[in-house]
């Protein structure tokens, strides 16, 4: 199979379901009718995680293609490295199988805390804290904004994942293909150097990417 290549580039958008919770505090959230249990509010997330001070926080989100196919997608909020694993469908045992799988390729010292939307996808999140102590955080009803990072990461995926794509004729190597190209390319945010560079730097090694 040919490898994919960038195409027009399309909006990222995506409708959240709606939710009814407290602004503070820990209260289930409605979900497309069901509850996302255990779930604590966005605005108790300490500040390290809000200014992206720290390494390890992450934010999770799902973009959807052809035949509601979807693909994981996980964004490092201090250094802008992204992740992204394909699903076999839409389930929360698929999401959180896929996400454990992922994490588990990931240093102890980046598994903090993940953001998330009111998704019920997203409904077994607690597996996280159980198997990696880590923390999970909601954000508000139709506030995607609230986790920009992986709503600017799914925009830039959409060049290599349209909505039209068949993710059945994607081969992993080419959604690492897309994910690494993604990962190496210079960012003003990050003064610019690359998001893997960032994340190196702060596993303490430095590589530096020369074109040639």
């Amino acid at each position: 199979m040919s490898r994919i290549s960038p195409g027009r580039r399309r909006s990222a958008t995506k409708s959240e379901p709606q939710a009814a919770w407290s602004i503070s505090g820990s209260a289930p959230s409605v979900s497309q009718g069901r509850l996302v249990k255990n779930r604590r509010s966005i605005h108790d997330r300490p500040a390290e995680v809000a200014d992206r001070r720290q390494v390890g926080h992450w934010e999770a989100d799902l973009i959807i293609c052809k035949r509601a196919r979807p693909v994981l997608v996980l964004h490092e909020r201090k250094t802008r490295v992204t992740l992204a694993t394909r699903l076999n469908g839409r389930t929360a045992a698929e999401t959180i199988a896929a996400m454990t799988a992922v994490f588990r390729r990931v240093a102890p010292g980046l598994r903090s805390s993940v953001t998330f939307d009111n998704d019920t996808d997203f409904a077994r999140h607690r597996l996280l804290d159980d198997l990696f102590g880590m923390s999970t955080w909601f954000c508000d009803a139709y506030a995607s904004w609230q986790k920009g990072g992986v709503e600017n990461a799914n925009g830039r995926l959409r060049r290599w994942l349209p909505r039209w794509l068949d993710l059945d004729t994607l081969s992993k190597a080419d959604l690492q293909d897309a994910i690494v190209s993604l990962n190496t390319i210079p960012r003003k945010c990050l003064g610019f150097i690359t998001p893997f560079q960032s994340l190196l730097q702060e596993l303490g090694k430095d590589v530096r990417i020369r074109s040639s």
